[in-house]
């Protein structure tokens, strides 16, 4: 495929900075159907947030969730909500990030979302969102599926995720700011390369590129969870 004649819509389901704390929805895969929250609190001023509520309409069920380390579910699954407490004395401090990731069984195409964070107890104002389950992540211009060129396993990841792409492709890691992290690259017949991120990596959003010897140049979004 070459460039020019795919359009890559990367659907955020929402994406909001208030009181130093940006948040970002986004589906991750369709099979089976995974919503990843990633949240980034500035500190700007400092908020501690405590509690996370995601919640869907019927028939669309959350049937698994994960929280940052620590963080635990007050209720059972599966249920059409899912609420998290962080661990007791902490959370997502200022100047911290955490990712949480929400699996749903359907139908759910066209069902819709709530969201919050608290802060002991108390709704952070401007976290409140509200929305549609988006449509996948990547589509043709005419609206048709794109077939994908390159996958990564697992994702979200923490430890290692394995990058399976066309031969001779030169794969870069870029970090949400546009910094970039990692490079493979050998020009040769290799498909899999595994990026195993430094110590010191945060967690976070990354974006997998690879250029092609064709010119085509594919993405695809890495979520990486310590």
């Amino acid at each position: 495929m070459k460039k020019g004649n795919m359009l890559s819509i990367i659907m955020l389901l929402s994406v909001t900075l208030i009181y130093g704390i940006e948040v970002e929805i986004y589906r991750v895969s369709d099979m089976p159907l995974v919503i990843q929250i990633d949240v980034f609190n500035d500190g700007e001023p400092p908020v501690e947030i405590t509690d996370f509520h995601f919640s869907v309409s019927p028939p669309c069920m959350i049937v698994g969730a994960s929280g940052p380390p620590g963080w635990t579910l007050r209720y059972g699954l599966p249920n059409t909500f899912v609420e998290m407490d962080a661990p007791a004395g902490g959370g997502i401090m200022p100047g911290g990030s955490g990712g949480f990731t929400v699996v749903l069984e359907g139908p759910c195409e066209g069902a819709t979302y709530s969201f919050w964070l608290t802060s002991h107890g108390v709704v952070i104002p401007g976290t409140e969102r509200e929305g549609t389950i988006p449509i996948p992540v990547n589509v043709y211009e005419g609206g048709t599926p794109e077939k994908l060129e390159i996958t990564l396993s697992p994702n979200p990841f923490n430890s290692a995720c394995a990058i399976n792409v066309p031969a001779r492709a030169k794969i870069s890691v870029f970090d949400i700011r546009g910094n970039l992290v990692e490079e493979f690259s050998c020009g040769c017949s290799r498909t899999i390369w595994v990026w195993q991120p430094s110590k010191g990596t945060e967690s976070g959003i990354y974006f997998i590129r690879a250029d092609l010897p064709d010119d085509t140049r594919i993405s695809r979004r890495a979520v990486y969870m310590k």
